[in-house]
């Protein structure tokens, strides 16, 4: 089981950077992102107030910026031969400023430089510094990410696995008078056992390798109720919203379960919410909007008479971030193409009762959705006895 890409993909990803350049006559692109800086140099970290940047040129060798902190692991983790860094921040000089100096001193023929992201003061030091040279905003990098190769789908298929494990490991620990914050840190902790002794490396990304939000009885009908000292109750709603990670990309399941007894009522939204979820995934097929998707599911809910009870869109994309594009919403009209992978999770949230929300991440193929989570979502596999 693979547990970390390849160094060969972030050589690919930078050839793809590089030749998006040249087509665009851009000199160079500077990436800030954090999730931009896991993505296109394989160095995991928590983002601080220190600056990590890598500078793609259009053409020759990249610089990548870090506190001397990450220097040792740089070295070991990533592809680049010029890595250069800075002691602290602020520092004497600032190490945004350090860094365009350290590329204008290294490529003197700049005329127009792309930042991936960034606020308007980051915009604004950056062109202040560089005086002269053009700078404007480029997507590239965020673009290149809404679609999966095959390799990282394959890191999404193995956390898959971790993210069903962590489900059935609260339906296994669950039981009245047990608490929503004892729940949650038993499961993890048995998936984080697993983790460490199924794979070769676990990457600590922030939010960590696997865990989640463990909802009960009417708490659960806020979508993201953080974990309290509630203590679970027989015939109450249990919502386990799990996840994990495996090579820093993120796979969800959450199931909507129930403590021994169901009701008439709670069984009746909880098919409409069923049904909903799975008129998305089979939605989820090229050429599809994410918008036509969004509304295959909510649109469904609402005739059933429970669209008051909506509090979200029907999902968004996986990979290196919990939450990013494209976004299954109606103001999302982005076209589906395979390699795209998303999570379907419409809900149904009714104050006072209960919330009602499966989850599961879904790979766009030529072919049929591939659904990545396999943990059962019929009602009578979800009872926790």
């Amino acid at each position: 089981m693979i547990s970390h890409l390849p160094m060969s993909s972030y050589k690919k990803r930078v050839d793809r950077v590089q030749n998006h350049l040249v087509e665009k006559g851009t000199s160079g692109l500077f990436v800030s992102n954090p999730y931009n800086i896991f993505y296109m140099t394989g160095l995991f970290h928590f983002p601080t107030e220190r600056p990590i940047a890598l500078f793609v040129p259009q053409k020759g060798e990249p610089i990548f910026f870090i506190p001397i902190m990450e220097l040792e692991e740089a070295k070991r983790v990533t592809i680049f031969k010029d890595i250069r860094h800075y002691f602290e921040y602020p520092g004497p000089i600032h190490p945004i400023d350090w860094m365009v100096d350290e590329i204008k001193g290294e490529y003197s023929n700049l005329s127009n430089i792309s930042l991936d992201s960034g606020s308007h003061e980051l915009f604004t030091q950056i062109k202040e510094r560089f005086n002269g040279v053009s700078i404007s905003f480029d997507s590239i990098v965020h673009t290149i990410r809404l679609t999966k190769d095959s390799e990282e789908i394959e890191l999404l298929k193995n956390a898959a696995i971790y993210a069903d494990f962590i489900v059935k490991s609260g339906m296994d620990i669950a039981e009245p008078g047990i608490s929503e914050l004892e729940l949650l840190q038993e499961m993890s902790n048995r998936t984080l056992s697993k983790m460490v002794f199924d794979l070769d490396e676990v990457i600590l990304v922030p939010g960590g390798p696997a865990g989640g939000l463990v909802p009960s009885g009417d708490r659960t009908a806020m979508p993201h109720a953080l974990p309290s000292a509630k203590k679970l109750q027989k015939g109450e709603t249990q919502i386990l919203s799990c996840g994990a990670n495996v090579g820093g990309y993120r796979v969800e399941c959450e199931r909507t379960c129930f403590i021994g007894d169901v009701s008439q009522e709670q069984e009746k939204v909880f098919n409409v919410m069923a049904e909903a979820q799975q008129m998305a995934i089979e939605a989820m097929r090229p050429g599809m909007t994410c918008a036509e998707v969004d509304s295959v599911a909510l649109d469904h809910i609402r005739k059933a008479g429970y669209g008051k009870y909506l509090l979200h869109r029907t999902g968004h994309g996986k990979g290196l971030e919990e939450h990013e594009a494209p976004w299954i919403d109606e103001g999302d009209h982005t076209v589906l193409q395979p390699g795209m992978v998303l999570s379907s999770e419409p809900g149904i949230y009714i104050e006072g009762f209960s919330g009602f929300r499966h989850s599961d991440t879904v790979v766009v193929t030529d072919n049929e959705p591939l659904i990545l989570t396999k943990f059962p979502r019929s009602i009578e596999e979800l009872i926790i006895k």
